[in-house]
């Protein structure tokens, strides 16, 4: 399993604040580990695979789940550098070329670790990148690639046919993304998150107050927590925002926090482990994600699991997930007024929104099914695979 990102260094370490041993101990909470461990369980042995600057060599995990980190050759750092990256997104043409060269800079680790680790085959994250583009081509093992919450706009389409062509399958999030992945010549399986049931489900003793909650990664531009923020502004005084989460724009957020005169009245979490996230899931007001772009959340679906009422961005596999006002409510991005005001109206109907969510939840999005059918899915990539040839 590929990781998107260019480097353990620039997301696990800048972003998330994460180091070496304390990813390996302890970040659980990702759709790769999530994943990993349903792998695991119907009989796949997955290996993590992550681009890094520093790092290598394949780590053991308590979790019985390897990682290995894929050294970029030493030319690529100038490219990591801050500056750089920011050029790179001013298109997308650039940011095709940035993704390619990225991928070029672990070719070589990548091959090795594939014959060392006996792979059969490579699952990469977000196959509307660069990087897939090239790896597809490159590998002499069946690819598969995801949708983890990349966009389909605004990116390089140019090769994507031959692409699709030579992948194994491309796994959406929503109809809408499988329609399109096929408009572009690919063989596309539904494929959404999904949630453990049996670890997150609602405490009959749990009593729910006039709070929000939010458990996001600080990405400002696509999480819109300070939407959740100026919404606290047009809500009863009563009423507060818990944050679990951490990354680049937390200091921004504070201080808008603070500017709003409401820092009495949020509060910053920071990293929890899973079973701290769910007792907060049990006992908060409200669940809120107001993001531009998301997969299947799986926050959310953990959210609903445990009999929280949401409130959602108007977004394409938001709109996948819930019906308005029948399993939570959904509101346009960007809208503060609407937010705030569908944090009410969820609040007040939040013993029919909150048990309609945990039906959605264990009819269309358990683990112990999604798991097992993708596990059966890669086994039929690979002896497709070995047909075909």
């Amino acid at each position: 399993m590929l990781l998107s990102c260019g480097s353990f260094e620039g997301f696990f370490g800048g972003i998330q604040g994460q180091t070496r041993a304390s990813y390996l101990a302890s970040y659980r909470n990702d759709w790769a580990w999530y994943y990993a461990r349903g792998l695991l369980e119907n009989g796949v042995r997955p290996v993590i695979y992550i681009p890094a600057l520093r790092e290598s060599g394949r780590h053991e995990t308590d979790a019985g789940i390897a990682v290995r980190f894929l050294p970029l050759h030493p030319s690529y750092r100038l490219i990591e550098q801050v500056w750089v990256k920011r050029l790179s997104r001013l298109t997308r043409w650039s940011l095709y070329a940035e993704e390619r060269l990225n991928t070029v800079a672990f070719m070589r680790p990548l091959r090795e670790a594939m014959i060392a680790d006996k792979i059969d085959l490579l699952y990469i994250q977000e196959y509307w990148s660069g990087r897939f583009d090239h790896l597809v081509h490159r590998v002499g093992v069946p690819v598969v690639g995801a949708d983890h919450g990349g966009l389909s706009d605004r990116v390089v389409k140019l090769f994507k046919r031959s692409a699709f062509r030579r992948a194994g399958l491309c796994y959406g999030q929503t109809e809408d993304e499988c329609r399109i992945v096929r408009r572009y010549g690919g063989r596309p399986k539904l494929q959404p998150n999904g949630c453990n049931v049996s670890e997150f489900f609602p405490d009959s003793a749990a009593k729910r107050g006039k709070t929000v909650l939010t458990v996001a990664r600080l990405t400002n531009k696509q999480k819109r927590t300070s939407d959740l923020i100026r919404a606290m502004a047009e809500l009863p005084q009563e009423w507060s925002l818990d944050i679990v989460g951490t990354g680049p724009d937390k200091d921004m957020l504070q201080r808008l926090a603070s500017d709003l005169h409401l820092a009495g009245r949020v509060r910053f979490h920071g990293f929890l482990g899973r079973s701290e996230v769910r007792d907060l899931l049990r006992r908060c007001g409200v669940y809120a994600m107001p993001s531009s772009n998301e997969a299947v959340a799986l926050a959310v679906l953990e959210a609903m699991a445990c009999g929280a009422a949401v409130v959602l961005s108007r977004i394409r596999a938001f709109e996948q997930l819930v019906t308005d006002g029948a399993n939570g409510r959904l509101v346009p991005v960007g809208d503060v007024k609407s937010l705030a005001a569908g944090i009410l109206d969820a609040w007040a109907h939040r013993e029919r929104l909150g048990e309609a969510a945990v039906e959605t939840v264990r009819s269309r999005y358990d683990t112990r099914i999604l798991y097992s059918d993708l596990a059966d899915s890669l086994r039929q990539s690979v002896l497709e695979h070995h047909a075909g040839n």
